[in-house]
């Protein structure tokens, strides 16, 4: 197992790829730590964790709160002693019912003429708890959880920090300024943070996937993401077993020489 012994800490663990890599991890050995704001959601993954073979403790926080997320590492210390590994992947995902159309719209003008004239109207019409909110929890999140997550790698001289970036970060999404902007700031996170802790033996580097078909993408219709689809190369979107993958790659030994990267699996839609 490659990840035997180790403690690891998935925020946003409730659902979705946070779910699909505290599985992959405890499959692999590790303890998990499962963060998530929703309680029966982390509760649930917690026991499927506890089923797959591993130890498990529930770290209930909005990471976007720094004392929160304070009081959850004070809480995985009493419980585990010590963390190994941190994944970075709570995050949220909005879009307005009007924008939403607008959307449509321009997809099926597209398909009609050949290019849209139209704008999704995203950023004239987006209010400022909306553009907070998502920085807050993408980019103020990481950077509180990888804070605290030095306080202890950094005295024992290792660690594995792992940040959920997106495509939407290396290539700007349509009608998604807010997360655009919070992915491209993890990215810059990750390459500084990564030059700074080498040295004392922690790693940390970035996934950047594609559209991956998880709760997420609820915030769009069947139709954009038939779209997004056919814009994609390998034909399809991707799954959460995908990015666990790299996610644990990231986190095992494997990865001795990777340091400060963002890995992408994306299926061909950004090259």
């Amino acid at each position: 197992m490659r990840l035997a012994g180790r403690v690891a800490l998935i925020t946003g663990a409730g659902s979705g790829l946070g779910r699909e890599i505290a599985l992959t991890f405890a499959r692999e050995g590790a303890k998990i730590a499962v963060n998530d704001i929703h309680r029966d959601a982390a509760e649930r993954v917690a026991k499927e964790v506890e089923a797959a073979g591993s130890a498990a403790v529930t770290l209930i926080a909005d990471v976007s709160d720094s004392i929160e997320v304070r009081t959850i590492f004070e809480q995985l210390v009493a419980t585990f002693g010590t963390l190994d590994i941190l994944v970075n992947n709570a995050g949220i995902a909005v879009m307005s019912d009007a924008v939403k159309t607008r959307f449509v719209e321009m997809i099926n003008e597209t398909l009609s003429a050949g290019r849209s004239t139209q704008s999704v109207g995203a950023t004239r019409t987006m209010s400022d708890s909306q553009w907070r909110r998502t920085l807050s929890i993408h980019l103020d999140g990481t950077f509180y959880c990888t804070r605290e997550a030095l306080q202890i790698m950094e005295p024992k001289g290792a660690g594995k920090i792992i940040n959920m970036a997106s495509i939407a970060g290396t290539t700007g999404l349509l009608g998604s300024p807010d997360y655009s902007a919070a992915k491209a700031g993890i990215i810059g996170l990750t390459k500084s943070v990564a030059r700074e802790v080498i040295g004392r033996g922690i790693y940390v580097n970035a996934i950047a996937p594609g559209y991956i078909d998880t709760p997420l993408l609820d915030v769009m219709d069947e139709p954009m993401k038939q779209m997004i689809a056919l814009q994609t190369p390998i034909g399809r979107l991707g799954t959460p077993q995908e990015v666990a993958a790299v996610a644990l790659y990231l986190a095992s030994d494997d990865s001795s020489y990777t340091v400060g990267q963002v890995i992408s699996p994306n299926g061909g839609y950004h090259i």
